[in-house]
């Protein structure tokens, strides 16, 4: 019997970062080990909200403080989820130990340096330089990696059946540092269609107090929810979202429910762009150039116009997004078979 191939991923986790990082790579980890039997192990920086969802799902967590300082034994590979650059020794001690390479949407140029590398089909990955690039690009929708209760999802045909109060979900992330949570139930307060929000409020959220000041105004329209056990189920439940774009977008998408897109950074703004422009959602830009007045016009047209919404159902299940976690560990285990890396570890 061939010994479990060990996988290293590398992500960080925390407040300025989110859980974005961590969740798709749980997500990647969890297919990796249940469907091809491999040992993954995380090689995690961050807070302890992020070390312990990853240490619930049943994984070995190694933390460091530097991802440069990790010495490689055994592994067969290693999978970055990063936004930094890792040294140039970090690269030639994986090569040395014949360790494949996996990059997952990096903008660093620890790309050029992986074997394989996956992608959202965004602006930004052509726009990169990868003239030094030797390894084997996949980007596209069927590339994005989400958890197995959205792969259970995807196939399935669109059952949406709309509420006669429109149902909405609002969801900023884990942390929601740029506080939307409490900016858009304040412009809510003033949309005149009727409506019924869920707001997640997330593990690291640093201003409760004053969201569940605005909630108590709004009333038995607001319903605060937290620990939620199956976010795929809400998100299906629900005729629209109003979101933080992150992994949530495209978890949304394969939901097939219509969400209306903040954005934290201008790169957010591009990667957005892409579903905007598949009709799936509504991208408004980044966050701080989006007045009180323009939130307040967009939720009220998204809120009221049903057929708009029908449409971005539609356009979000030609996607067929939710089976990337799958495809990027049949790639990468078809790459260590071919190098007969079970062989060799």
């Amino acid at each position: 019997m061939r010994k479990p191939l060990k996988i290293l991923l590398f992500c960080e986790g925390s407040l300025e970062r989110g859980f974005g990082h961590v969740g798709r790579c749980l997500a990647l980890a969890t297919e990796l080990r249940d469907e091809h039997e491999s040992k993954c192990i995380f090689v995690f920086r961050g807070n302890e909200a992020a070390r312990n969802k990853i240490c619930n799902a049943g994984f070995e967590v190694i933390e460091v403080s530097d991802f440069n300082s990790y010495k490689f034994t055994d592994e067969a590979a290693v999978v970055l989820d990063l936004l930094i650059s890792l040294e140039e020794a970090f690269f030639a001690n994986a090569s040395a130990k014949n360790i494949l390479i996996c990059t997952i949407d990096d903008p660093t140029p620890n790309r050029l340096k992986s074997e394989l590398a996956f992608y959202p089909p965004v602006p930004q990955v052509q726009e990169l330089d990868w003239d030094n690039f030797s390894g084997e690009l996949f980007c596209g929708w069927q590339y994005i990696p989400l958890r197995k209760e959205f792969t259970a999802i995807a196939g399935i045909e669109s059952h949406k059946e709309e509420s006669s109060i429109p149902k909405l979900l609002i969801t900023a992330g884990g942390s929601d540092p740029a506080e939307l949570t409490a900016k858009i139930l304040q412009s809510l307060s003033s949309v005149k269609e009727p409506w019924h929000a869920k707001v997640i409020i997330g593990p690291m959220f640093k201003n409760l107090d004053r969201i569940k000041k605005i909630a108590v105004k709004l009333g038995d329209r607001v319903e605060l929810i937290s620990n939620v056990q199956n976010i795929a189920r809400l998100m299906v439940q629900s005729d629209a979202t109003v979101a933080s774009f992150g992994i949530t977008a495209y978890e949304l998408a394969t939901c097939r429910t219509p969400q209306l897109l903040l954005n934290l950074t201008d790169n957010h703004v591009r990667s957005a762009s892409a579903l905007h422009d598949t009709g799936a959602a509504i991208s408004l830009g980044r966050y701080d150039l989006v007045t009180d007045q323009e939130l307040i016009e967009s939720l009220q047209k998204f809120i009221s116009d049903a057929k708009l919404r029908a449409e971005m159902v539609s356009n979000a299940e030609k996607l067929d997004i939710g089976h990337g976690a799958s495809n990027i560990a049949t790639a990468i285990i078809k790459r260590l078979e071919s190098r007969n890396i079970g062989d060799e570890k």
